[in-house]
């Protein structure tokens, strides 16, 4: 048992909370490589236990591709809403976070120019097949998000200058994104003086454009349509709601801890599609702790998550979480969260607690109260 619903006051104590993500069959790959196949892979996989994700890119290649060169060849509106809709239902989810973890950790042996190589196509050619710009992820994901870590005036992706529970609040959030992102990428590297960033991103938003261009011009409006520019529009509500969804709830007084600013969702589906996705507090902490870890480590660092008051949910994702608060329903989310050690408290205490960590506020490096986590965050 790692906790109990409720916030653990009288009268606010539920049932006990074992976790199931320890165990869980893993779902993100949807059928296996041929022998000789996955022999290849484990001769060159950078960490075995990173197979997930290598069978996952496989299926993509071997089913998405050959869909997109079909529709290039027969191009058809409604060819093109089929293969959007059933190619980002199949893989949209598993891929970003795919893409995320092969990105934080190399997926194949480094130190050759075809290990290299390989290791950029998840962002480079993968990427873009699901509306994400070429080249662009890691230094969004990896070099701005990890070590801005949220905070409003830095972060391209920060939510905390926003009422995150006040989705007119999301729609100018995405809007920033979605169109700011053009700019403010390159800028960012460029007043950094990371010069070979700077060219990579550029190159990158460069690409983009360029095959957004060809596939209209070369190639046929459906085929532009449903392979540019909808997934593009798709993939940026995705993500920007899925990080908002995350880092709704951060801590005014302390915005800087990682166990603040985020928080974890347990024995959910979703973590089973999306490489225990759902520990998301512990990612933030340590974002080099491998995806299978998750669990256990999770379980490892209870003391920390109750000593750091992390919220904690069970039996919903992030998603989930996102759609309650923009229906203002903070009760359901209390019904929802799980103590593993924190304050005790009643429910209203809980809900007063998620509306004070929803509350739109501009921080300005404020220092994290806890060394070792603020030590974990640079070291991402």
């Amino acid at each position: 048992m790692i906790g109990r619903m409720g916030g653990g006051a009288k009268g606010c104590v539920g049932k006990e909370v074992y976790l199931d993500d320890l165990t869980a069959i893993r779902n993100e790959a949807l059928f296996a490589p041929p022998r000789f196949v996955s022999a290849w892979l484990k001769r060159n996989l950078n960490d075995a236990r990173d197979m997930e994700i290598a069978v996952l890119l496989f299926n993509i290649a071997v089913t998405m591709w050959p869909a997109a060169v079909l529709l290039f060849v027969y191009p058809s509106h409604i060819l093109g809403g089929v293969y959007f809709a059933l190619f980002n239902a199949l893989y949209l989810q598993r891929f970003i976070l795919a893409m995320h973890y092969s990105t934080h950790r190399r997926l194949f042996k480094p130190g050759s120019f075809a290990g290299e190589t390989l290791n950029r196509l998840n962002i480079c050619l993968y990427a873009p097949m699901f509306g994400i710009p070429c080249n662009t992820y890691r230094l969004h994901h990896i070099v701005m998000h990890h070590v801005d870590n949220n905070e409003w005036n830095k972060d391209l992706s920060a939510t905390e200058a926003y009422q995150r529970d006040n989705v007119l609040h999301w729609v100018c959030y995405w809007v920033r994104f979605m169109v700011g992102s053009w700019v403010e990428l390159p800028f960012y590297a460029l007043i950094r003086k990371r010069w070979n960033l700077f060219l990579q991103v550029t190159a990158g938003f460069a690409l983009t454009l360029s095959s957004w261009y060809a596939a209209w011009h070369y190639g046929s409006a459906p085929f532009a349509v449903w392979t540019c520019f909808v997934p593009f529009l798709a993939v940026s509500t995705a993500l920007m709601f899925g990080n908002w969804s995350q880092h709704a709830f951060v801590c005014p007084v302390n915005p800087r801890c990682n166990y603040r600013l985020t928080y974890a969702v347990l024995n959910h589906p979703d973590n089973q599609r999306s490489y225990n996705d759902g520990f998301h507090t512990l990612h933030h902490a340590n974002s080099m702790i491998h995806w299978s870890e998750f669990p256990a480590k999770f379980i490892e660092k209870l003391d920390e998550h109750a000593a750091r008051d992390a919220l904690v949910f069970n039996e919903i994702g992030f998603f989930h979480v996102g759609l309650a608060l923009f229906f203002k329903a903070h009760g359901y989310l209390a019904d929802h969260y799980v103590n593993v050690g924190q304050p005790k408290r009643t429910r209203e205490e809980l809900i007063a607690l998620m509306k004070e960590r929803l509350r739109p506020m501009r921080s300005w490096g404020n220092k994290d109260e806890f060394p070792e986590s603020k030590k974990a965050t640079k070291a991402a």
